[in-house]
């Protein structure tokens, strides 16, 4: 590492400027190599949409990566479909001297389908697999694309990733004066940035933007990075006019144009959905009925079809193929729920553990992810359709906590998806111990997980042996050479509770001290996790989740052993949550250990993250204190 930065330190007083084209390490100024992987030295990136039926795309970035870390940054990608083209994408490499060394043409860039994100899976992608034999390195990467879609443009964002610097980066619009793109920005406050307009564009600079550093438990990237979202309140979609004026509009545009006439159900499957709910007398009977026949029926698969991703597979297809992506999967549920007269939402949002909201104020396409929305009175039942062993009713930290847009019959709103508190999810564990003469553990473990703390568990009975077993090695890393055996698995899918039991042998476990033993009552949840140190800490300490942990260990020790001493009663109380523990000797040879956590979700000062550390840590230490099992020696 620091023959790297030697490296670059001899190189910044040394070389010439470029002679082609002019872009030099030297020019860059020293504070945005601090921190920095990569550098943006000139970005420009012109969108012109003054005719909404062929918006136009030009791109130019040079950037000059520093190090391995800053390989992806130069985006040496584009995106397109069955209604767009890419009509140029190239790339220059110069090495640190100012020589070029690589040209890369559009036959270059490899063309693939584009995965990951369901919806957009009808496009493809032109990318450069690029690996460079020195650094620094400068790269330019220009691109043209023309579309027929309008709806989708891309917002501003001057700094795209941790450890990335941005010296100069200019965003256009163009547009018809008749049809003013709106825009929202973020986060612009602290840097020089400018925002101008004229009758026919809208150019945002930046200039001289430090690298943002990475910081553990910070909020999510879109409400630290600035950034600006555009959008069209008319707009084309595979050619279907569209309006996003507001939410409102904007859910009665797509149920119209892109909804409306993909519900098409064949009359035997109607009869035969309506003969399993016949005995319902209940929207939530008749839709739990209904959820699993489509989990019976129909399994998940990105299909490469639709309005740029956006208009699902018919649900006569689905019916017939027993196959969808998420927008198929939840339209061919409310088809069916359609059919047996229970209402229901199709609701869009953002998929991921991070928890990214539609944006209320801002009407425009957004989201990559599809669910169920059922109303049950004044509040919605979410339903993910895409999986055949979620519970109904059940999301989990992939959608769970958000805004999301549902397309009702009177428009789009916006709503927020179920909220899980700390008393939902929890894990409960009771461990019957007996702690043998040798100094090894047999335990009979019994644990029940809900909420939350539900997700990560419920699968398990679909694993293989050597799968579960892995799972348990790596849940409990801390404990040496422990074997497991009559375990068993019961998924409570109505109740959303998943119970563990098994019966658990750890050789060796108790620290021998001489003909006594250390012993550690905490056997199973023994929190090790401390955040790392961040020095001069800049973003708010972010916890997503509230959760509860509960664990009750009866422990027999060997009969001719004592407890020696029990370590007192520890309550900690702070903002992020509370801990507790206790010892109780019930008889001579018996100890009960019981502890409670409780974590507390939410964003705190930047100040509060040592607090938050030094809370974790504690904890850290505590969960592994021991007591003296000394032996009777006659």
């Amino acid at each position: 590492m620091m023959k790297g930065i030697f490296c670059l330190a001899w190189l910044l007083c040394t070389i010439p400027l470029f002679a082609q084209d002019n872009y030099s390490i030297l020019a860059i100024p020293k504070d945005l190599t601090e921190r920095s992987n990569s550098v943006v030295l000139d970005e420009l990136i012109e969108i012109d949409v003054t005719d909404i039926s062929k918006m136009k795309v030009t791109k130019k970035r040079v950037v000059a990566v520093l190090n391995k870390q800053g390989d992806n940054d130069p985006k040496l990608y584009e995106f397109y479909s069955k209604n767009s083209r890419v009509k140029k994408i190239e790339a220059k490499v110069y090495d640190a001297f100012g020589k070029r060394t690589n040209y890369f043409k559009k036959r270059d860039f490899s063309d693939v389908s584009r995965t990951g994100n369901d919806m957009y899976v009808d496009s493809r992608v032109l990318y450069l697999n690029y690996t460079p034999t020195k650094y620094p390195y400068i790269i330019v990467f220009e691109s043209e694309v023309e579309s027929g879609d309008s709806a989708f443009i891309e917002s501003w964002v001057p700094i795209n990733g941790y450890a990335e610097s941005t010296k100069k980066s200019v965003f256009k619009v163009k547009y018809d004066p008749t049809n003013k793109p709106r825009y929202k920005p973020r986060n612009l406050e602290g840097y020089d940035i400018t925002i101008e307009e004229t009758p026919e564009e809208i150019i945002f600079s930046a200039t001289n933007l430090k690298a943002i550093r990475y910081e553990e438990h910070s909020p999510i990237m879109s409400k630290i990075f600035p950034n600006v979202l555009v959008a069209l309140d008319n707009f084309y979609l595979k050619g279907a006019l569209g309006s996003a004026h507001n939410w409102d509009q904007f859910g009665k545009w797509m149920e119209k144009e892109l909804l409306s006439d993909v519900r098409d159900i064949p009359e035997g499957t109607i009869a035969r959905v309506r003969s399993l709910v016949a005995n319902e007398t209940t929207n939530e009977g008749k839709a739990r009925k209904v959820y699993e026949f489509v989990q019976n029926k129909v399994r998940y698969i990105s299909v490469q079809i639709g309005i740029g991703g956006w208009k699902p597979m018919p649900a006569s297809e689905v019916d017939k193929l027993s196959y969808g992506d998420c927008k198929a999967l939840t339209n061919y549920t409310k088809a069916l729920l359609d059919a047996v007269g229970v209402p229901s939402y199709y609701t869009i949002l953002y998929g991921d553990v991070n928890k990214w909201d539609i944006m209320d104020d801002f009407a425009s396409v957004q989201g990559n992810h599809v669910i169920l929305g059922v109303p049950d009175g004044d509040k919605i039942t979410w339903l993910e359709c895409t999986s055949q062993d979620t519970p109904y009713g059940y999301i989990g930290s992939f959608t769970d906590d958000r805004n999301v847009l549902i397309i009702t019959p009177e428009g789009g709103k916006i709503v927020r998806t179920k909220i899980y508190e700390a008393s939902e999810n929890t894990q409960i564990n009771n461990i019957a111990v007996k702690v043998e003469p040798d100094g090894s553990v047999a335990a009979q473990f019994s644990s029940v997980s809900n909420g939350i703390q539900y997700e990560d568990k419920y699968l398990l009975p679909k694993k293989k042996a050597d799968e579960i077993d892995n799972y348990y090695k790596n849940r409990w890393s801390h404990i040496n050479g422990f074997s497991i055996a009559d375990i068993n698995f019961n998924d409570d899918k109505k109740g959303i509770a998943f119970t563990e039991t098994m019966n658990i042998h750890i050789p060796n476990y108790a620290n021998a001290v001489g003909n006594d033993y250390l012993f550690s009552p905490n056997i199973f949840n023994q929190n090790s996790y401390i955040p790392p140190r961040v020095l001069d800490r800049n973003q708010k300490l972010y916890i997503g989740h509230s959760y509860v942990d509960v664990d009750t260990a009866e422990i027999e020790i060997p009969e001719n052993f004592i407890i020696e001493a029990i370590p007192e009663p520890t309550v900690l109380e702070t903002q992020f949550g509370k801990y507790e523990v206790n010892f109780t000797k019930t008889t001579e040879n018996k100890l009960r250990y019981t502890r409670k956590i409780k974590i507390e979700k939410g964003e705190y000062p930047p100040s509060e993250y040592d607090n938050y550390r030094d809370f974790l840590r504690t904890i850290a230490r505590l969960d592994k204190t021991k007591v003296l099992l000394k032996q009777n020696v006659q």
